[in-house]
């Protein structure tokens, strides 16, 4: 860039040299006033020659030959170097960093992405295809009138509907602003390539040490609503949080540990939450082996931005219209084909499935699973009458130390052998690395559970605690045999070795067809590889870290629910899942007839539809349950293994819907009215 400066230069000093000298050469040779010498040195120089005024001496038509032989050159290199300069990809660059440090400028309430790397990567990406994916499901709403008009032309209008959905597209995104998630994110990071990477991507980027309180008030830290910290050194990351709460006491952070260690300090330094992205992979991982349709429920409204319905908080503050009412004068089903699915109380505990007589109360957030669209209404009716957005709370919280439990009875390599010899429809776990380290870290030696390893170390460590040990490489077929996989309801692989992780995929799959299969990708070309094995659920450990980021970032009480409700210790509950297999008792029974509630203190919060992948949100109390059907149940964790033997009629067996996989297509199918009050929520 210096050099363009300086070639420009050069040509600016030439071009300041030519144009005096052929205007006073004319004046002197030619005896020109001096207004016809400039005019005719201009023409002259850009080859226009009107013919109008020439030099007429000898000597002025030599001068003016020289003038052209040396003008020219000079012209032509002031020109080139000016577009160098001004359309270099560093003149580029340069504007698009001023463009974008005005629109930073401009934004409050925005959420800032500290750092580089993987994780930033993948919660990028994310971002990215949710703003795409809104953007069309806002133009498919906002076309829907139009469409329905044009289905009345006789004779069929594909034709034509093709170019009118085209001309209406380019209509909405010149003159409707539609703000997504993406329009206020700003990432903050010291690579300067990878700064530029998303510049081009249409991106706000700030150059700069996340750690330097200059850096993060360019960023805007001091008016943005939340900041993500994913630095790739655990030091950095809290120098970042510490700068972050004394540029702003109010702001809203997540940040993200490489050891797991460190996540009380990080609290201490300011940190709201703080998220260990191995320890958030193997919890991940845990869910989708061993309750695969509560995991695929929780993903389908908290991750899968290509179904119709997400999870989302609604606030009840002073002064909402919502005070005082019950949950079903609200009519959440028939107005937005939403339901609530728990609320948490002013206290900061929570309740789950909350009966429709339940009355709403000040400072209490609803946890409400609807269309995506509707949302924004939904959020709109809730607030009080002038407020236009949704409070956000900065509460910090708390880290759980969690024990691994350990029996007083351990068993030898060769007694775990012969013990599991007897097993049925259990758990294999089989892995060496980082993530399946701390996903039995969170299991309990009590339960059905065989863990398979080739590291000796941690074969004893897991036997120490009274697990079921299986030492020997698990691509090999008798291996797997001694761990009882042709029996077992599931198996859950997580190795360093990508060729041993897909070898093992494939020897369980050439075992057992039912098993269900889940498996981590170390990166991302593994993903289909590992399907094609045979794996049923593929676990990316960095992208499932960055949802999870995104998630206690942009909906802090979702994700504090979702911790509260799937598998807790502390609040003793846990969310599963029951399988309405032909012969189960509760089959032809409506909710209501089971009272769940009365008996166990367990609520119903989602119902898979039968030998289907899609789910009824909150279902009502009046749904007749059908054969195959699963129940997304969240009950006290003392009377899961009795609800479980009443539901399956005392049969220990594998459900046959175990491995149904989530199909992500979701019609979009609404009502007049709901349309109606959708375009009018917009337009306002």
């Amino acid at each position: 860039m210096n050099d363009i400066r300086r070639q420009f230069r050069a040509a600016a000093i030439l071009i300041l040299i030519v144009i005096p000298v052929g205007i006073i050469g004319y004046v002197l040779i030619e005896g020109k006033p001096w207004f016809e010498a400039i005019y005719l040195t201009i023409i002259t120089l850009t080859t226009i020659g009107f013919g109008d005024i020439v030099p007429i001496t000898p000597l002025g038509r030599l001068f003016t030959l020289a003038l052209i032989f040396t003008g020219l050159g000079a012209l032509a290199f002031f020109l080139s170097s000016s577009f160098a300069l001004l359309f270099s990809a560093e003149a580029m660059a340069r504007r698009r960093q001023m463009r974008n440090k005005r629109k930073i400028g401009k934004l409050s309430k925005h959420y800032v992405i500290c750092g580089s790397g993987e994780m930033v990567d993948k919660t990028i990406g994310y971002v990215l295809n949710g703003a795409r994916i809104r953007l069309k499901q806002y133009q498919d709403i906002r076309f829907q009138p139009i469409e329905s008009w044009l289905e009345r032309i006789p004779g069929g209008a594909q034709g034509l509907k093709s170019l009118v959905r085209k001309v209406f597209s380019l209509y909405l995104n010149l003159f409707h602003d539609h703000t997504t998630l993406l329009d206020l994110i700003v990432v903050v990071t010291e690579d300067s390539d990878y700064a530029e990477h998303l510049r081009s991507a249409g991106i706000l980027v700030i150059d700069g040490d996340p750690s330097d309180d200059n850096t993060l008030q360019a960023a805007g830290v001091a008016r943005a609503r939340a900041i993500m910290v994913m630095l790739s050194q655990d030091a950095e990351n809290l120098l970042t949080v510490l700068s972050a709460r004394n540029l702003n006491s109010r702001l809203y952070i997540t940040a993200a540990v490489v050891e797991e260690v460190l996540k009380q300090k990080m609290i201490k330094a300011g940190a709201n939450v703080v998220l260990a992205p191995y320890e958030v992979a193997s919890q991940f991982l845990n869910s989708a082996t061993l309750r695969p349709a509560v995991n695929d429920f929780f993903n389908s409204i908290l991750f899968d931005q290509e179904t119709q319905h997400q999870i989302t908080q609604l606030e009840i503050e002073a002064n909402s219209p919502w005070i005082g009412r019950r949950i079903s004068d609200l009519q959440l089903a028939e107005k937005y084909d939403a339901g609530v699915i728990g609320i948490r109380l002013e206290t900061a505990d929570f309740l789950h499935s909350p009966a429709s007589s339940r009355v709403l109360q000040e400072d209490e957030i609803l946890l409400c699973v609807a269309p995506g669209p509707m949302i924004p209404i939904l959020q709109g009716k809730c607030q009080p009458q002038g407020r236009n957005e949704m409070r956000f709370a900065t509460f910090q919280r708390l880290v759980h130390s969690r024990e691994s439990k350990q029996l007083n009875q351990t068993l030898s390599l060769s007694e775990s052998e012969r013990a599991v010899q007897d097993m049925t429809k259990h758990f294999v776990i089989c892995g060496d690395d980082h993530i399946i380290v701390s996903a039995v870290r969170f299991l309990d030696p009590a339960r059905p559970f065989v863990l398979l390893t080739n590291d000796a170390a941690l074969a004893e460590g897991w036997r120490a605690r009274g697990f079921r040990v299986i030492l020997g490489d698990s691509t090999r077929d008798h291996v797997l045999r001694k761990a009882g996989v042709e029996r077992a309801q599931a198996i859950m692989i997580s190795m360093g070795d990508r060729a041993a992780a897909v070898l093992t995929v494939l020897s369980s799959r050439s075992i057992s067809k039912s098993l269900l299969v889940s498996v981590t990708a170390t990166t991302d070309d593994m993903v289909e590889k590992l399907r094609r094995s045979g794996a049923d659920r593929v676990v990316s450990p960095f992208h499932v870290a960055a949802q999870f980021v995104l998630l206690s970032t942009t909906r802090p009480e979702v994700a504090e629910f979702l911790q509260h409700v799937l598998y807790n210790e502390q609040t003793q509950l846990e969310t599963a899942e029951f399988y309405m297999e032909d012969d189960s008792p509760w089959i032809g029974k409506t909710l209501q007839q089971l009272s769940l509630a009365n008996r166990y203190r367990a609520g119903v919060i989602g119902i898979r539809k039968a030998k289907s992948a899609r789910y009824v949100y909150a279902p009502p109390p009046d749904h007749k349950l059908l054969p195959y059907e699963v129940l997304i149940v969240i009950t006290p964790m003392r009377f899961f293994d009795e609800m479980r033997e009443e539901a399956s009629g005392h049969i220990n067996r594998r459900p046959a819907t175990l491995r149904l996989q989530l199909d992500t297509k979701a019609s979009s199918n609404w009502s007049r009215d709901m349309l109606r009050e959708l375009l009018e929520q917009q337009d306002s």
